[in-house]
């Protein structure tokens, strides 16, 4: 059996082999690169096309991620996943969840948006935001409008360090407004990969997060869990 989560923009396969976790990650649209020669009754999907896939069952984001990050952490009190078109906060006390999905500001799309307009990689804006000196005030995380901002910040004299670091924070600051109150926090997703993000965020709710060894493949392995 394999968990397979076919999301907005990548696509990721898990399997468990002698107790060890196996993983593949390609772009959504070559999903079917993920399944060559595996029987869809052998397939327990979840993601946003996960009924347009071959599968034995599907599984919503929401149940995979809460049984992919009970993987890691047992007691977690709050996932939030950090997807590409959407931003999902899940309360496992309350068994409620908040989905940001009307704004690409408090998704993936915009870090990769500032990402590509500095022509770097998504990850590397980590690093990035590690030499930053300074922080600019950044308030307006709106896609529309973020290419401006980052323009007017540079021709003040921030550097592209400072800018991406201040676009880290004005993204963490959306996201915030969304996580209540918790002891565990549990953060997944590929933008998670971006430490300089999970940095940001940490900051501004003061407290510690926790990010998984692969966060990008919590899903797919929640929804094989789910089911096996």
């Amino acid at each position: 059996m394999i968990g397979l989560d076919v999301g907005s923009t990548t696509a990721k396969k898990v399997s468990i082999e002698d107790g060890k976790i196996k993983y593949q990650i390609t772009g959504t649209h070559n999903w079917k690169d993920l399944i060559a020669g595996i029987d869809g009754k052998d397939i327990i999907s979840t993601g946003y096309f996960r009924n347009t896939v071959p599968h034995r069952a599907s599984v919503t984001e929401i149940t995979a991620a809460i049984y992919g990050v009970r993987h890691y952490f047992p007691d977690a009190d709050v996932i939030v996943d950090i997807g590409g078109q959407d931003t999902k906060v899940i309360d496992v006390r309350k068994n409620n969840f908040i989905i940001n999905d009307k704004c690409s500001a408090g998704t993936g799309a915009f870090l990769e948006f500032v990402a590509n307009y500095f022509k770097i990689e998504l990850t590397e804006m980590g690093s990035y935001h590690g030499r930053a000196k300074r922080i600019p005030a950044i308030n307006n995380t709106c896609g529309v409008f973020a290419l401006s901002e980052m323009i007017s910040q540079l021709v003040a004299g921030y550097t592209q360090e400072e800018v991406i670091a201040g676009m880290h924070y004005a993204f963490a600051r959306r996201i915030s407004f969304m996580i209540p109150e918790a002891e565990s926090l549990v953060l997944i997703g590929g933008t998670v990969k971006n430490k300089g993000m999970v940095s940001a965020l940490s900051y501004i709710l003061k407290k510690e997060v926790l990010v998984p060894d692969e966060p990008q493949i919590v899903n797919a392995l929640g929804a094989l869990k789910y089911y096996s």
